[in-house]
């Protein structure tokens, strides 16, 4: 099955996003609680690449950011920078000692976006909980897909574990559905008002934390 993205007002097909079933959401899911975290030295290691990386492809993150949020490129110049300084700052509090990353296999957790995440947004639903020896599975939204896909790819590049970051596309029911997976040990959202009530409604059901992450 696939998702479409059209043009507003020509309704010309720009994109087609390819939506995975339960079963394999639920892999990605299952993957992630057995993926085996970084070592303190890797992981600062894997951030210092990032920020290189980051500021290399500037440009290019930017234009996806500006497009995925629906603003101008000079937004997404700003959101690049944002996105740098936040893995910055995790590699100051690594320093520190205020996070204290593991190589065993970690927990697993369920982000959740909504419309227009920028990719500041994506890194700080996503990074803060693999430089803590976690495992994320992203679920962004179909008409927003880019950013986090192009995050993982390159995260991966930067020396990422496989498995400590996924990225599914998944219809409602289903990202619902994997909140009820047994790996999952927490849910981290991030989307406009709206958008996030009704996760946090959903999630006075739950039996596991579920934090709502700003901008």
């Amino acid at each position: 099955m696939f998702h479409e993205i059209r043009e507003a007002a020509t309704q010309r097909l720009i994109r087609r996003v390819p939506m995975v079933d339960q079963v394999l959401a639920a892999t990605a899911v299952a993957n992630a609680s057995q993926a085996q975290g970084l070592s303190p030295e890797a992981t600062r290691s894997f951030l210092d690449s990032l920020v290189v990386a980051l500021d290399e492809l500037a440009a290019h993150f930017a234009g996806l950011s500006a497009v995925e949020t629906q603003t101008h490129l000079e937004s997404g110049k700003a959101d690049v920078a944002n996105a740098i300084a936040s893995v910055q700052t995790l590699i100051t509090q690594c320093a520190s000692g205020s996070v204290s990353p593991n190589n065993g296999a970690g927990q697993s957790t369920l982000a959740l976006a909504g419309p227009g995440m920028p990719l500041s947004a994506a890194i700080r639903l996503v990074l803060p909980v693999v430089t803590s020896g976690g495992a994320v599975t992203l679920v962004p939204d179909a008409d927003a897909p880019s950013c986090a896909l192009a995050l993982a790819e390159l995260c991966g590049q930067c020396g990422l574990t496989d498995g400590l970051f996924n990225v599914v596309y998944v219809q409602y029911p289903v990202a619902l559905a994997l909140v009820q997976e047994s790996g999952v040990s927490q849910v981290r959202l991030f989307g406009p008002s709206a958008w996030a009530q009704r996760w946090q409604a959903a999630a006075l059901n739950w039996a596991i934390p579920c934090e709502l992450v700003l901008a």
